[in-house]
């Protein structure tokens, strides 16, 4: 599920033009430009976490100055997740400190499913562009969330908000959206 949802990633960044770099996002402290450098910073987390398991040096997401290059970025974390896997990382335990400490590769990866769906949706809500990740790896990133987000972790300053209210009827993007606490409806303001 990772590898289209990457490449789904990179083809939604390398279609924004500078000229949105400074447009607001879903995400209330960033614009396009700010969000798409905390997601290239978390994606090397990723690389850096899946590349060494057991490693403890992980490099600080929120001061990534990196070019702001996806296409490099993310080709660079499929090597390494492909490598990873070949070497059996699925069921080593990662160390992501940030995350909250050791959990089974399988489960970095799938945090690393939600990162990429989610702020895929956030750049392509914010540029108008379409962001239409499969159904399935929704329901499995949303499925994996209600395993992981706990009360406090919810809040003012906290990663996430209280969880919107949807429809039954709304669209595993809308529902995975909703959990994090950002509303499926969002729109640029004018």
């Amino acid at each position: 599920m990772i590898y289209p949802a990457l490449e789904d990633l990179g083809r939604l960044a390398a279609g924004i033009p500078a000229e949105q770099d400074k447009l607001p996002t879903p995400c209330d402290d960033f614009d396009v430009i700010t969000l798409r450098r905390h997601l290239l910073g978390w994606l090397t987390y990723f690389d850096s976490a899946l590349a060494d398991p057991s490693g403890a040096d992980r490099p600080d997401p929120s001061a990534f100055t990196g070019p702001d290059d996806s296409d490099t970025v993310i080709t660079h974390l499929v090597g390494a997740i492909q490598s990873a896997l070949a070497a059996g990382v699925a069921t080593a335990q990662v160390s992501v400190p940030l995350l909250g400490g050791t959990y089974p590769g399988a489960m970095v990866i799938d945090l690393l499913l939600f990162e990429v769906l989610g702020h895929g949706w956030d750049l392509a809500r914010a540029t108008g562009r379409p962001w239409n990740p499969s159904p399935q790896a929704c329901e499995h990133a949303l499925a994996v969330l209600h395993g992981v987000i706990q009360p406090e972790y919810r809040g003012p300053g906290m990663p996430f908000g209280p969880e919107i209210a949807v429809t039954s009827t709304a669209s595993p993007m809308d529902r995975l959206v909703a959990f994090t606490g950002r509303d499926p409806a969002w729109t640029p303001p004018r």
